[in-house]
Parts: structure tokens; C-alpha cells; sequence
């Protein structure tokens, strides 16, 4: 007999964090689903519960779902199904999840879903199943291909500024969302941005999400290699919001210029990489990129994140909008 349940006590853990690795720009493709992941411990302080609204309807059981795909994206952890929910009549995604991963990834993606509702670009959270030996998480069906797999296939050659635009500003739009329910996504990267046959992009998996209360800063050592914000590879209490604004800054310098603004962002396993040097922004000369989205870009992925824009800021900036901005730049980006 298969059971619904709702978490309780969410955030109220002291189990490791799960770091999910990134694979570098290259031409040969990782698995694209959670499966090079490991376990980094993470010294964290207690944080106030934060419970889940009981207003949220779940199905009554899986039976109502008849699986079309199986065996659509497999992983280390577990696998992702497409299936026809027969009540509705719609394909749902199926996300399942060994019972020996971390339940914390588990009850992030609970929390998340049921907390962010329904937005355009998020997969929607439709219901969580507790199985004999793994999760089921039903989410809406996007009919589209993750980013780094887009882009590989185009071998990574620098996308149009146009064409850019419209996917970062679906990402902004999607985080904004959640950062108004005080919600930091923290793993924002090419394998969990969906991109549909429009163009427009859709962020997924919040398995690595945290609580942001106001005022307090995160010690969760979390997020993916290339992509990390260089406070938590400096091991410094950081803004989970700000987190996610330089992880779209290098998200978006990866699709105007086809790799990577830095090499050194990674976890240590072991200790704080303190010695971590300023990082230095630099463009490839040889792809055209205008002014306007290299400030962007500067701002987005500035080394001190006090310094560094909001997403409302982001989305406010002359290369979005086409109006008139001011032209100072962080100084610890320019060369």
C-alpha cells in the first residue's frame, strides 16, 4: 500500500549536504541526471521551523499515473519517467529516488514545490509518494531539453544576444518567484534549466534549496562546480539570493561566449579554499558581445556578493530592459 505523506520540520536537519558536480563546457556529455554526486559535510546552524502549509492536495495514489517512458533519464540515485496522469489526461514527469539518498534532497523538493505553487517557468510540484524502497515526485511535463544538452548539440558555439535574453530572463523570472517565498534555489546551472522549442527556459530541481530568514546569513556548503559563488568556496556565511544571481551570471556568460568565466570555483572536500584569489573577470575577445551585457554579466558574477545585484536589479539593467543605466561597473572586474 503506498502512502502519502508530508515532511514536517524541513530545514530542521543536520544530515550532510548533497553537492551535485557540474561537468565542464566540453563536447563529451555527463550523465544528465543527479548521479555524480557526493557528500560534503557541512558545519550548520540550527535553524527556526519552517512547516508545511496543509492545504495542499495530493492524489490518493499512484495508480492514477500509467508510465509512457520509464526509462527517460536514468541516474546513480534513481530515474525519470514520463507517465499519463488519468485523471487530468496530461504527462507528468516522475522523479524516483533511492531511499538511500539523503531524505533532506527529498523534503527540499516537497518544500519547494508546495511552497512555490505554480509560476510559468518552474515545473510545477503535483505530489509526493512514499514507495517501499525509493521517493516518487510527480512534477508537470515540460516538453523540452535541458540547457547543457541544447547547447552541446550546437557544440557550444556562442548563442545570439537576442536569443539569450529570453532564456536569462525566464531564469530571473523563475528565481524571483522563489526568492519572494524566501526560498534560495543554490544549484542553478545549465543541467537544471529546461529549454522548450520556443526558446523559453524553465528551471527545475530544488533538491539543494534552503530557507532564507531575513537577516540571517547560510553556512550550507552547496552547489555545482563552475557555478559555485566564490563565498561558499571561501566557506563565508552567505546570501542564498545573491548565490543565485552569480550562478545566472555564469549561466548567461556561458551562452553569449560557449564556456565558462572561471576555472577555480569548486569544493574542497576537506577545508575552506580561503585562499581562493578576487576573481578576475575576463571576455573572450574573439565573439562579439555588446557593452551593455558585459556590464550585466560584471555585475551578476561580482566577487563581493554585497556588492553584487538582486535579481530585481538584474532585471531592471539596460541590456533587459533597453533603458538608460548607470555606467559604473564593480572595480573589482575591471582589467
Amino acid at each position: 500500500m503506498m502512502n502519502v505523506k508530508l515532511f514536517d520540520n524541513v530545514l530542521n536537519t543536520h544530515e550532510d549536504v548533497t553537492r551535485a558536480s557540474s561537468p565542464k563546457i566540453t563536447s563529451e556529455r555527463k550523465n544528465r541526471d543527479f548521479t555524480n554526486s557526493y557528500h560534503v559535510k557541512s558545519p550548520r546552524r540550527n535553524v527556526r521551523n519552517l512547516s508545511f502549509s496543509q492545504d495542499v492536495k495530493l492524489p490518493p495514489s499512484m495508480s492514477r499515473y500509467v508510465v509512457q517512458n520509464a526509462d527517460f533519464a536514468k541516474g546513480a540515485y534513481g530515474k525519470i519517467s514520463i507517465a499519463l496522469d488519468q485523471i487530468t489526461k496530461e504527462l507528468v514527469v516522475i522523479k524516483t529516488i533511492k531511499k538511500s539518498v539523503s531524505l533532506k534532497m527529498v523534503r527540499n523538493e516537497v518544500r519547494a514545490g508546495q511552497l512555490l505553487g505554480s509560476h510559468p517557468q518552474i515545473a510545477s510540484f503535483l505530489g509526493y509518494y512514499e514507495q517501499t524502497d525509493h521517493h516518487s515526485l510527480v512534477f508537470s511535463y515540460i516538453q523540452a531539453q535541458d540547457l547543457f544538452g541544447y547547447l552541446e548539440h550546437r557544440s557550444f558555439s556562442p548563442r545570439t544576444e537576442e536569443e539569450s535574453k529570453i532564456i536569462i530572463v525566464d531564469v530571473l523570472s523563475a528565481l524571483q518567484h522563489t526568492h519572494s517565498k524566501k526560498i534560495a534555489h543554490r544549484d542553478v546551472k545549465l543541467e537544471n534549466i529546461l529549454l522548450n522549442k520556443n526558446g523559453r527556459a524553465f528551471l527545475i530541481d530544488y533538491g539543494l534549496c534552503g530557507a532564507m530568514l531575513e537577516g540571517t546569513r547560510s553556512r550550507e556548503w552547496c552547489g555545482s562546480d563552475n557555478y559555485l559563488a566564490p563565498e561558499i568556496v571561501r566557506r563565508i556565511p552567505y546570501d542564498g539570493y545573491k548565490v543565485d544571481v552569480f550562478s545566472s551570471g555564469v549561466i548567461l556568460f556561458a551562452l553569449l561566449f560557449g564556456v565558462f568565466p572561471f576555472e577555480n570555483l569548486r569544493v574542497n572536500r576537506s577545508e575552506a579554499a580561503a585562499s581562493l584569489p578576487r576573481l578576475k573577470l575576463r571576455f573572450p575577445i574573439d565573439v562579439a558581445v555588446s557593452d551593455q551585457a558585459k556590464d550585466l554579466i560584471s555585475w551578476m558574477v561580482e566577487d563581493d556578493f554585497e556588492k553584487r545585484f538582486t535579481v530585481a536589479e538584474c532585471l531592471q539593467h539596460e541590456w533587459i530592459t533597453g533603458e538608460s543605466c548607470s555606467s559604473l561597473k564593480p572595480q573589482s572586474n575591471q582589467l
